[in-house]
């Protein structure tokens, strides 16, 4: 019921496209080098993996990218604010005026924002995001547009965020009026959805998968699973991949044998369909751009 209240156009066309990409024949190649890639740059990245879930870091930096590009190209756009930052966060259901009051000064801190006062009006503040963070942004859209390309018969698209903005505005763009429209994709797995909201959760869920259906000869449901490897590979504290793994197993998605986990069916079909999810939002706000 829950998904079928969702399904208005932006929903319907990121279904549809997800639903394409898991159906093509290379969409397992494509996964691997996603999961892959998307572990690498968190675990490299100690400030995006560690202060917010991946929904907190996804939603927040749309709003951040796409108030400023807007108001790049408009003055009658206001431009990222605190107060816009935290009427977006509630819009978008992320709960806590001070995680999102914190989340902005440790983007200060890091240098992805920086406060800009009004020439006219020296009582206005807004945010401006820095060249860094853009860079940032299309480093994100690089690792995901290069597993995108095994998947499309596009390869110009990954060249083309590079040349100027255009392509990245109109990713942030669609993005933006998919979080206005439903919020987030996970609504449309809501089994997995709690385990997102936890700090490294996607991350290690990425990294199982990759572990059981990936780096073995022959796709594997069950083995022993090496905490201090998974630790170290994804910089995640081992205690934190604890809770992660009894909070699969709560959802019954994974069962737990000592050191041995055994992946269900469930597991592995929702994490599939995240990831494609995760894609189809990306490769829509390109072949949708102009419309």
């Amino acid at each position: 019921m829950r998904n079928t209240q969702v399904l208005t156009t932006l929903s319907k066309e990121i279904m549809s496209t997800a639903s394409i990409f898991m159906e093509h024949y290379n969409f397992r190649a494509a996964f691997r080098m996603f999961a892959k890639r998307y572990c690498a740059m968190h675990s490299e990245n100690f400030f995006l993996s560690k202060f917010a879930t991946e929904k907190v870091r996804h939603l927040m930096g749309i709003y951040f990218l796409r108030s400023h590009l807007a108001h790049r190209n408009s003055r009658e756009e206001s431009g990222p604010t605190l107060a816009g930052a935290l009427s977006f966060a509630e819009r978008a259901g992320i709960a806590g005026r001070a995680r999102i009051a914190t989340l902005v000064r440790l983007l200060q801190l890091g240098g992805y924002l920086r406060k800009v006062t009004n020439a006219d009006d020296r009582r206005y503040t807004h945010y401006e995001v820095t060249p860094k963070a853009i860079e940032k942004a299309k480093g994100v859209y690089r690792n995901l547009l290069i597993p995108i390309s095994l998947l499309t018969d596009n390869p110009t698209s990954l060249s083309d965020l590079y040349k100027n903005d255009i392509l990245l505005e109109s990713i942030v763009d669609y993005a933006y009026r998919c979080i206005l429209e439903f919020k987030y994709i996970s609504i449309f797995v809501p089994e997995i959805e709690k385990i997102l909201e936890i700090s490294g959760g996607y991350e290690v869920m990425l990294f199982i998968t990759l572990e059981f259906n990936y780096n073995q000869p022959h796709a594997l449901r069950k083995g022993a699973f090496n905490y201090g490897r998974a630790s170290r590979e994804l910089n995640i504290p081992r205690i934190q991949i604890h809770r992660i793994i009894r909070k699969l197993q709560e959802s019954n998605l994974i069962y737990t044998y000592s050191s041995v986990i055994e992946l269900s069916d469930r597991y592995t079909n929702k994490i599939h369909l995240f990831a494609a999810l995760h894609m189809a939002a990306v490769w829509n706000g390109i072949i949708f751009k102009n419309i």
